[in-house]
């Protein structure tokens, strides 16, 4: 849908070919186009005196009253020859005394347009906003006001042109990538310093985007032909990468597809999402693609290993667990042999273990704004308590025995015993916010790790 600059710029091409044209007849193809149809003959005669903007619209100034017209989605206007054949597309012509036609061609036909007798019963029907790229200092603090009673998300309301005019989809995402807030960021959270980053963004990307005649992608191109060109400066709109490098991710906003980047636009996040699973249930492959992203993931198997280096939980393991201690180091496979088949002592090893790895986990909790915590047991040690979310991997039992088997190199007998050792996985997957099927190949896992990330910044400020 053509925006403000795309409108700007089809302004300033009709503008040098129309001023002072006087019209000597209108065809009207498709009569829904034209709103008050009845008075569409209020224009012959009037001669066109000037071309203005607001927002969207153009506003055609006779020299008696005024042509509103919205070009939607694809309209497009053409000044040609009286002569021409029109094509099936082309619903509106204006023809002038000089022999040529402004042309109205519209393929879904949701353009419009609107004859009025006043601008101010145009500006009474319009009820826009303040455009985007002329906010005054006085118009910002009032359009804050109302921004700290909105419910919508800050996308959604960017694009209401009775708050701000002129922006669209392209622009709006755009700007936010330059405030650095994600499209369903809640619009009442947004401070005001980062409301004016907003409007100083709109205010710089609008103006440049006119300079290079707005952007042309899939069928917009301006009056007579012009193409914009400011789709080569777009850094997310329908990106793969942002110009950092990271992976551009989608989401839904107010029935407008979104294009954001988690990482540029991670401003008021604060979010910990914990990773658990069954045993060999995939969890390293999701861990290993997070990280791949750029994501961090704290790991608690990491910090068990850790605290037997720790010379104070040294200490205490020597002393509770004393037959595993042979020639001056604990043996952790003696450990193992020990807690598997006897819940008191496996107690034991969790309250010397736990309270440093807890610490661990929170020390990385305090550093990262966004992370991701991978504790295979996570709800056997009540750490759920850590996380806003939680993601459980998923796989049916039988592949699950057949990759531990294949990966730890044991018997279909010690498989299970291991399996049934932890809380059942369908117990986890029923506590868990999020499940993901890890029995296909790494590329479809890949592939689902990456819907499920745009899942969980979809809901993120729920």
């Amino acid at each position: 849908m053509p925006e403000l600059p795309e409108v700007e710029t089809v302004r300033r091409v009709l503008k040098e070919e129309l001023i002072d044209k006087k019209i000597k007849s209108v065809r009207l193809l498709y009569e829904p186009i034209f709103e008050n149809s009845d008075r569409v003959n209020e224009l012959i005669g009037n001669q066109i005196k000037d071309i203005d903007r607001k927002g969207k619209y153009l506003i055609f100034i006779l020299e008696k009253g005024y042509l509103l017209s919205h070009l939607r989605m694809e309209g497009k206007y053409f000044y040609l020859p009286s002569t021409t054949d029109l094509n099936k597309h082309m619903h509106v012509a204006i023809d002038f005394e000089n022999g040529y036609s402004l042309i109205y061609q519209d393929v879904r036909k949701f353009g419009r347009m609107h004859y009025y007798d006043d601008l101010d019963s145009l500006r009474l029907d319009l009820k826009l906003g303040p455009d985007a790229n002329n906010i005054s200092d006085t118009s910002l603090v009032e359009l804050y006001e109302k921004l700290l009673k909105s419910r919508l998300p800050i996308k959604a309301l960017l694009l209401d042109q009775s708050f701000i005019a002129g922006l669209g989809n392209i622009y709006v995402d755009e700007v936010l990538y330059e405030a650095k807030l994600l499209p369903n960021y809640p619009a009442k959270l947004v401070s005001f310093n980062d409301f004016k980053k907003i409007v100083e963004a709109a205010k710089e990307i609008l103006n440049h985007a006119i300079i290079e005649k707005g952007t042309t992608i899939r069928t917009y191109t301006s009056s007579l032909g012009v193409k914009g060109n400011y789709q080569n400066f777009l850094k997310v709109h329908t990106k793969e990468n942002c110009p950092l490098g990271h992976k551009i991710f989608k989401m839904k906003v107010g029935g407008r597809t979104s294009y954001y980047c988690p990482f540029c636009q991670n401003k008021g996040i604060k979010k910990v999402i914990g990773i658990t699973g069954g045993i060999a249930t995939g969890k390293s492959n999701i861990v290993a693609n997070l990280r791949e992203l750029g994501y961090f993931v704290s790991d608690s198997d990491s910090f068990v290993k850790e605290a037997y280096n720790d010379e104070i939980i040294l200490n205490k393991l020597k002393i509770v667990f004393k037959e595993a201690y042979k020639d001056s180091i604990i043996d952790k496979k003696v450990i193992a042999e020990i807690i598997f088949s006897n819940e008191t002592r496996r107690e034991e090893l969790n309250s010397i273990i736990h309270p440093f790895v807890i610490q661990k986990l929170k020390e990385d909790i305090n550093k990262h704004d966004f992370l991701f915590l991978d504790i295979p047991l996570l709800y056997e040690t009540g750490l759920e308590s850590l996380c806003d979310k939680v993601i459980c991997t998923s796989l049916p039992k039988n592949v699950e025995v057949e990759r531990l088997m294949a990966r730890d190199n044991i018997s279909l007998e010690y498989a299970l015993k291991k399996i049934s050792s932890q809380m059942d996985l369908e117990l986890k997957k029923n506590k868990a916010d999020y499940i993901i099927d890890t029995s296909g190949s790494f590329k479809e896992t890949n592939e689902k790790i990456i819907k499920l990330l745009e899942e969980i910044y979809d809901g993120i400020f729920l």
